[in-house]
C-alpha cells in the first residue's frame, strides 16, 4: 500500500525516507516527551522562562508542532481523503499519557493520518485502522469531551502532517509547553465572534476554553481574540447561541491542508 503526504493541495505518495524519519521519531517519542517535560519543569522552577522560550523556538524547528482547528475542519479533512480514496487513518494511545504515566479522560485518542499511519503502526502494533465514519465519530466524541483537535507536522512543513492530536490541558506536553514558552501550537483558520446581547452568562465558554480567551465580566462573557486559537469548543455549548466561528483575518496556512479540503469540496 502506498501512503501519502500533502503537496500543493493534492495527495501524493510519500517516500520511504519520509516514513522512516517519522517512524524513528515515533519509536523515540515517549523518551523525547519525558526529557522535554523534565527540562520544561526544571526551567520553570528556576523561573527561567526566557531560556524556555529560546529552547522552544530552536527545538520546535525539529520536533513536531501543531495548528489548532475546529472539529468541523478535522471532519472535512477526513471527508476529503475519503473522496480521494486515501483512507489512511488509525488511532492509538495518547503519547503524552503513555510517556508520562498519567491518565486523564480518553486514552486512545492519537489519530494518525496519511503516511503517519505506516510510521506509527510499525512502531506500535496497538494502533488500529479506522474507517472514515469511525474517525469522524471519534472526533465528535473528543469535541464533546473538550479536547483540542490539532494537526501536527514534523519539520514545520505542511507536507509532513502526520496526526490529528486531540489535546487536553493537564497532561498534554505540547499544550503545557506552549503555555510556558510558546511556539508549539499555532492558531488555525477560524476565530470566534460573540454577540454579547445573546450571552446568558452561563460561563461554559470559560470552562471549555483551554487558552484562557474567555472571561465573565459582570455576568457577561468577553473574548480576548488574541488568545483565541480557533478550536470552536466554546461555540457548541453556548446556551445563548451567542457564538460562531468565522474566517480569521490575515490567516496564513501553516499545516491544515485547506487547499486540499477546498478543492475536494468544490
Amino acid at each position: 500500500m502506498t501512503f501519502h503526504k500533502v503537496r500543493n493541495g493534492k495527495l501524493v505518495p510519500a517516500g520511504r525516507f519520509q516514513v522512516m524519519v517519522d517512524n524513528f521519531y515515533a519509536r523515540n517519542e515517549p523518551m523525547i516527551l519525558r526529557v522535554l517535560d523534565a527540562t520544561t519543569r526544571f526551567f520553570l522552577r528556576l523561573r527561567a522562562r526566557p531560556v524556555l522560550m529560546l529552547l522552544s523556538r530552536v527545538i520546535g524547528s525539529v520536533i513536531p508542532t501543531g495548528e489548532v482547528v475546529t472539529t468541523e475542519r478535522a471532519v472535512n479533512f477526513i471527508d476529503a481523503i475519503s473522496v480521494l480514496d486515501r483512507t489512511e487513518i488509525a488511532v492509538g494511545p495518547c503519547m503524552c499519557q503513555k510517556a508520562l504515566g498519567k491518565r486523564n479522560g480518553t486514552y486512545i485518542k492519537d489519530m494518525v493520518i496519511l503516511y503517519g499511519v505506516e510510521a506509527y503502526k510499525m512502531a506500535y502494533p496497538e494502533y488500529r485502522d479506522l474507517s472514515p465514519e469511525e474517525a469522524k465519530g471519534l472526533l465528535r466524541q473528543f469535541h464533546d469531551e473538550g479536547l483540542i483537535p490539532t494537526f501536527y507536522s514534523c519539520l514545520r512543513s505542511s507536507g509532513w502532517i502526520y496526526a490529528i492530536c486531540n489535546c487536553e490541558g493537564k497532561i498534554c506536553f505540547p499544550f503545557r509547553a506552549h503555555q510556558a514558552a510558546g511556539a508549539v501550537m499555532f492558531p488555525g483558520p477560524d476565530i470566534v465572534t460573540l454577540n454579547s446581547e445573546k450571552c446568558t452568562g452561563c460561563g461554559t465558554c470559560v470552562e471549555r476554553c483551554h487558552f484562557g480567551a474567555n472571561t465573565l465580566v459582570n455576568s457577561s462573557s468577553e473574548v480576548n481574540l488574541a488568545k483565541c486559537y480557533g478550536c470552536g469548543l466554546c461555540v457548541t455549548t453556548c446556551t445563548g447561541l451567542a457564538r460562531e466561528m468565522v474566517n480569521r483575518n490575515g490567516y496564513s496556512c501553516r499545516y491544515y491542508p485547506i487547499d486540499l479540503v477546498g478543492n475536494v469540496s468544490a
